[in-house]
């Protein structure tokens, strides 16, 4: 379906947020395409005549998101329009930018396949936290990570999957991914490279203190709960994605699946999974 509007949401700090911003303005305008900006946009010159804005506690209903900035803009602002979820295009600016697909000379040439409806959407999936005791639910694209509130203290926990036990670990915490965080802190921490229209759920312990941990690749329809005893510190966290941290005690439990709702990506003809991680991992190469 041919797009009637979609949103733009920026790191505001990269300097090259206004030129980009100025071009999609004016490609929305040239293409009768309704265009939101965020309010940390509105001091931008080309913003001044622009009238709709939107908070990032209200979202409005768009066709698609555009994130110029690096993974951690893409994954905020998947964050803010995850409510439904909406098709994500990402911008790379800088740094690694592995989930963003397309770079800044692209933007124009991309913009105008999705008008023309030549592009297709691609689901990820995505995970659900709970912590026992706590009626909040918690999300993440790329992963959670088990931890104790002081970094350097040993983590001693116990997973289960289907409320069968499977392993002890003390470690310096625990990493569950989805397959799009496969390439991030799991893979930091020896976790395998999973393709991301492979659903499954990956767990990869933190330097664990055991020549016998390894990470364990789940289907995505398990139930993995976390339980802590008397080894474990009394003060934990829950991080979501490098980006929310959430404090509980060894008195709760935390359980973590599938989410009901997937991220949407979307792709291109052109696209291709291995060679983003040759270009960018220097991954299947050998040294020198």
């Amino acid at each position: 379906m041919k797009p009637k509007s979609f949103a733009i949401w920026a790191n505001p700090r990269k300097k090259e947020i206004p030129g980009l911003v100025h071009e999609v303005v004016l490609w929305a305008e040239n293409n009768d395409i309704v265009l939101f900006l965020p309010n940390s946009l509105e001091h931008l010159e080309i913003a001044s005549s622009h009238s709709n804005f939107y908070d990032s506690t209200n979202p409005p209903n768009v066709d698609f998101l555009l994130c110029l900035g690096g993974d951690g803009t893409l994954i905020a602002g998947v964050r803010i329009f995850s409510k439904p979820t909406v098709p994500v295009l990402g911008v790379h600016i800088g740094g690694l930018g592995f989930l963003a697909q397309i770079t800044p000379k692209e933007l124009t040439e991309k913009l105008d396949l999705i008008k023309d409806d030549e592009f297709t959407t691609q689901e990820r999936l995505v995970l659900n936290a709970k912590i026992s005791n706590n009626n909040h639910s918690y999300f993440a694209i790329n992963d959670f990570v088990v931890q104790n509130e002081i970094a350097y203290r040993v983590t001693s926990l116990s997973l289960y999957i289907d409320g069968k036990h499977v392993s002890d670990y003390k470690s310096d915490g625990i990493i569950i991914s989805t397959p799009t965080g496969s390439t991030a802190y799991s893979l930091s921490s020896g976790g395998p490279i999973v393709q991301p229209d492979v659903f499954s759920i990956i767990v990869t312990p933190i330097a664990p203190h055991s020549l016998t941990s390894r990470p364990l690749v789940l289907p995505a329809d398990v139930n993995i709960e976390f339980r802590f005893n008397g080894d474990s510190e009394k003060e934990l966290k829950l991080i979501s994605d490098g980006q929310n941290i959430e404090n509980f005690t060894n008195n709760s439990t935390v359980t973590i699946s599938q989410a009901q709702h997937h991220l949407k990506f979307i792709t291109f003809e052109d696209y291709d999974y291995y060679q983003t991680l040759k270009t960018k991992m220097v991954w299947g190469k050998r040294g020198s």
